[in-house]
């Protein structure tokens, strides 16, 4: 069994509750996991109004708490991102942040846990941190990717290409913001995407010294369980799917996704409209919506849009993972 470092005594829920509440309350940059996404929004645009995810995230509210858990990403006492996670699957549903620029080299830390998840809360587990010892029953660890033999990478949502400053960088390599990725996707197709959207992102905020701002949500679909390998460890969910979106504040906006395979030869990710991305996230799960306030003129998704206007996709992916039904877990 994997061990997690407990730093905690036990409480009951509702003492843990109130504390945390206080906690937010006073020092709200100290805060981790919480209730509702408004209490991360900063990463959101405009604040908070997070993607619209059918019995997953609705409102701004988690639709299953013993299931879904909003992380502000927390690292030497900075948020540095949002992340809604999925503990089930260990992986996350997706991770948002604000793209403000980014340079420099790429840092090789240790790949760190969200303690908060697995361990009481308390004000000396507000941090990611590595592993240690302790029992991660509710996210994914070193071990689930290490020796696996398989060919999978521990995949950023939030890349490390898109952080700021050298602090930012090391707090995208939590475990909280990747999941497994086909090395041959992750290394080529995927990385080369990331490379344009940071690109596109540039040439908006710094061109023009406006003022604007430019914020991403990416996201992964999740296979079906059911379904043989489709797990690591039989612990962790390998997505069949991955996306991308990004809005600045003076409108460009632009989307990708692609399957989590490797391709030969390998396929550029083609640059599609936010309503496509919604279209074809909606054949999964119907009302899906990117930026709820920020799309007047875009529909929530649903089972009846135009397949043409989806870009390429297969027949319409069965999943379990993300039910529904809000309480289905």
């Amino acid at each position: 069994m994997i061990q997690c470092l407990t730093m905690t005594s036990l409480k009951t829920k509702n003492i843990c509750f109130l504390a945390a509440f206080l906690f937010l309350a006073i020092v709200p940059t100290l805060a981790e996991v919480v209730g509702i996404v408004q209490n991360c929004n900063q990463f959101l645009y405009p604040p908070g109004t997070p993607p619209e995810i059918p019995g997953v995230l609705v409102g701004g509210g988690i639709q299953n708490n013993n299931r879904y858990k909003v992380i502000c990403q927390t690292y030497n006492g900075v948020q540095r991102f949002l992340t809604v996670y999925d503990t089930e699957n260990k992986i996350p549903v997706f991770s948002a942040y604000e793209y403000r620029g980014s340079a420099g080299g790429r840092p090789d830390p240790t790949w760190m846990i969200e303690p908060q998840l697995d361990v009481q809360p308390a004000q000396d587990n507000i941090n990611m941190r590595t592993q240690g010892r302790t029992t991660c029953n509710n996210q994914a660890v070193n071990a689930d990717y290490d020796g696996n033999g398989r060919g999978y990478a521990k995949g950023h949502l939030f890349p490390v290409n898109h952080a700021t400053t050298d602090d930012d960088k090391i707090s995208t390599f939590t475990l909280t913001n990747a999941v497994p990725q086909v090395d041959g996707f992750n290394g080529g197709r995927w990385r080369v995407m990331e490379g344009k959207i940071k690109d596109e992102m540039d040439q908006n905020i710094f061109s023009n010294n406006i003022g604007i701002r430019c914020f991403v949500v990416v996201g992964a679909q999740p296979s079906d369980n059911n379904i043989p390998n489709n797990n690591l460890n039989n612990r962790v969910n390998i997505p069949s799917l991955m996306w991308s979106a990004f809005r600045c504040t003076n409108g460009v906006s632009g989307a990708y996704w692609d399957e989590n395979i490797k391709r030969d030869p390998p396929r550029p990710m083609e640059k599609k409209t936010l309503q496509q991305l919604q279209d074809e996230l909606g054949k999964t799960l119907q009302g899906f919506t990117l930026f709820p306030q920020n799309q007047p003129a875009l529909k929530r998704s649903s089972s009846n849009s135009q397949q043409s206007q989806a870009g390429p996709s297969k027949q319409p992916r069965k999943s379990r993972s993300l039910p529904s039904s809000a309480g289905k877990s």
